[in-house]
């Protein structure tokens, strides 16, 4: 019987606040810290100064913003360019930011190899499938084999009013030349496939696509995107956060400056 593991909420760690931050009208009970930020304005605010529940609702509309961020700039560039550059440009930002800023969730997050699981939880922490408004379900069949599915997908629903060609370029275009890219950044040899995916017959289908991921030695290996490599290199790539207010570090699993491999 194949093991089934939905998504949960991700959450993040909190160190202790700072005994001079003054909390506003919630204390948080699970860890210390603001429980929002309705109290008096701090000047050296830092996201640690929150309690755990504050920082949950903090990240479920981080992950959403990067939606809100891709619809202005996709919007922008059709409106200007047509589809077809939209595609293209959107297919480049996910091949250069989505390799990079998923070895930074490894290393912050601890998660090592490279098998399935390993792959299932970078996706689970990913900006780009933010919970709640994509409802997505993993389902491990051993650690060279499983299956995601989506229940529901705010994206598609965003695309289906605007026709079949919006949303064949959304899950078919884009995602079959890039979701190999994301998979691939952990193993070289894993695939993602469809099962099923949108447009929707019928039009009320659930879930709304289902996807299955292998890893195999016969499975192609894609070379590394060149918009990959100049995202690899930029500041945002590489920088290293200070330690927090109790002098825990932000990487817990690495002494600072250095690399570490975890495939």
């Amino acid at each position: 019987m194949n093991a089934r593991k939905t998504s949960e909420e991700a959450e993040p760690e909190v160190s202790e606040r700072s005994p001079d931050v003054v909390a506003s009208s919630g204390e948080g009970t699970d860890q210390g810290g603001l429980e929002d930020y309705s109290g008096e304005f701090q000047t050296d605010f830092r996201y640690e100064d929150l309690s755990h529940d504050a920082l949950v609702r903090l990240v479920r509309e981080f992950a959403l913003a990067v939606h809100l961020l891709d619809r202005s700039m996709c919007a922008a560039i059709s409106m200007k360019f047509g589809g077809e550059a939209m595609e293209e440009l959107a297919i480049e930002e996910w091949k250069g930011a989505s390799p990079v800023y998923g070895d930074r969730l490894r290393r912050i997050m601890g998660i090592e190899g490279n098998d399935v699981e390993a792959i299932f939880k970078v996706l689970q922490l990913d900006p780009g499938f933010p919970h709640h408004y994509l409802d997505v379900h993993y389902e491990v069949v051993d650690s060279n084999h499983g299956f995601f599915e989506l229940a529901s997908c705010g994206a598609l629903l965003d695309a289906e009013p605007f026709g079949e060609g919006f949303v064949t370029s959304m899950c078919h275009t884009i995602e079959d030349a890039t979701f190999d890219v994301t998979a691939q950044a952990i193993n070289p040899k894993a695939h993602i496939s469809h099962v099923h995916r949108p447009p929707r017959t019928p039009s009320d289908r659930v879930p709304h696509c289902r996807w299955e991921i292998t890893i195999d030695e016969g499975n192609e290996t894609l070379p590394e995107a060149p918009i990959t490599q100049i995202t690899a290199g930029t500041t945002a790539a590489t920088f290293e956060f200070p330690p927090m207010r109790d002098g825990a570090p932000h990487l817990p699993h690495e002494e600072p400056g250095t690399t570490v491999s975890l495939s």
